[in-house]
């Protein structure tokens, strides 16, 4: 009867912990599938953040012309030739068209409209210096020719300074064009300089005529 009886307190003794172990696998899988859930979660967040970052929710018709540019929702404002996109003492884009103009290619495009883009800035930042490029090229966006270059814009009369700029210049509907952005914070952010690379980026994309 004894030894009935260790019997029977043995397997119940092995049953339990046969038990407290499934349940302390379940808990590791639960707890690991929790983890792997959150971090999808942030994923998913960050991306979302990403996307609402740089997204072009205004559509820009330049006056007269067949010409139509996609930019973000910043504050607009009409600056003669140049359509300003700006959050105040922080960044900008802009669209400059030069109506009375030609260019015989995209780079004779930028030397047209950045001009004019210098002009149309005069009463904002205190205007624009000079321009330093520090890298560009001429490429091919939407079977268009385009150049583009990246540097920084000198700001300033008191307070002078340099601000990232990046820019793409093209002929559309005969006439110069130009999509410029900058970083007007003197702090110069990286997450605004990565904005405002990705938004010109996103504005040349989307550069269209609508005949």
């Amino acid at each position: 009867m004894k030894k009935i009886l260790a019997c029977f307190l043995s397997v119940m003794m092995m049953l339990g912990c046969a038990s407290c172990q499934s349940e302390e696998i379940t808990e590791n899988v639960l707890s690991e599938n929790s983890v792997s859930e959150a971090g999808e979660d942030q994923q998913q967040i960050s991306k979302e953040e990403e996307e609402k970052k740089i997204e072009l929710g205004i559509t820009y018709q330049v006056p007269m012309k067949d010409i139509v540019i996609d930019a973000p929702y910043y504050q607009q404002i009409e600056q003669a030739y140049t359509e300003l996109f700006m959050v105040r003492n922080s960044r900008y884009t802009a669209v400059t068209t030069v109506f009375e103009s030609t260019a015989a290619d995209a780079k004779d495009a930028h030397e047209k409209a950045f001009e004019e883009f210098v002009m149309n800035m005069e009463n904002y930042e205190g205007g624009v210096n000079s321009l330093n490029i520090t890298k560009d090229e001429v490429t091919t966006v939407n079977g268009m020719e385009v150049y583009c270059f990246e540097g920084t814009l000198n700001y300033g009369i008191n307070q002078i300074y340099d601000g990232y700029v990046k820019g793409y210049s093209f002929i559309m509907d005969g006439i110069p064009c130009e999509i410029i952005g900058s970083v007007v914070d003197p702090e110069q952010p990286d997450e605004l300089i990565e904005e405002i690379s990705q938004i010109v980026d996103g504005m040349m994309q989307s550069a269209r005529s609508e005949a």
